[in-house]
């Protein structure tokens, strides 16, 4: 089930955005669709009728992928989430995760055969904390071993580690 933002988490949220102009749409309804999408894994086309219109939600996703803002937004989101567990804002233990995912055969773009998993499509892998939050994603190749998909998640951490 769908769980709108909290107040809370929408506070949060509401200081990374850009309020110099009145939009017609409302951004907190534009990431609850989002998370709508992300949660339930449905096409944009099919989006629940009680969110603004899937071409506007998909622009916001878009552009917002593209700045960066919601990588900005999910360490935010991260931090607030271990301080309210009484955790350290950044997490000193990380675990990688990866995962093989066979493709449609006219897909080339990304594309290599785990010869583990014999599995012909990509590898996406993930940084996580303790608590299954995840800090870091990288999607490549199936080919690429663990170890050195791994090492993407690791470029530049310390970077984005805003301490």
């Amino acid at each position: 089930k769908h769980e709108p933002l909290t107040d809370d988490q929408w506070e949060v949220i509401k200081g990374n955005l850009n309020w110099q102009r009145k939009r017609k749409l409302s951004l907190r309804k534009i990431f609850d669709a989002i998370l709508w999408i992300t949660r339930t894994g449905s096409q944009w086309r099919n989006m629940e009728s009680k969110y603004p219109p899937w071409q506007a939600v998909y622009y916001y996703f878009y552009k917002w992928s593209r700045n960066g803002l919601l990588k900005e937004l999910n360490f935010a989101l991260n931090s607030w989430a271990r301080i309210q567990q009484s955790r350290a804002r950044h997490p000193s233990l990380g675990i990688v995760e990866s995962q093989s995912v066979k493709l449609a055969p006219l897909i080339y773009e990304y594309r290599g055969i785990d010869g583990h998993k014999l599995v012909n499509g990509r590898k996406r892998q993930l940084l996580v904390d303790v608590l299954g939050r995840i800090w870091k994603v990288a999607v490549h190749p199936a080919n690429i071993h663990d170890s050195k998909g791994g090492l993407l998640l690791l470029e530049d951490l310390k970077k984005n580690n805003h301490s």
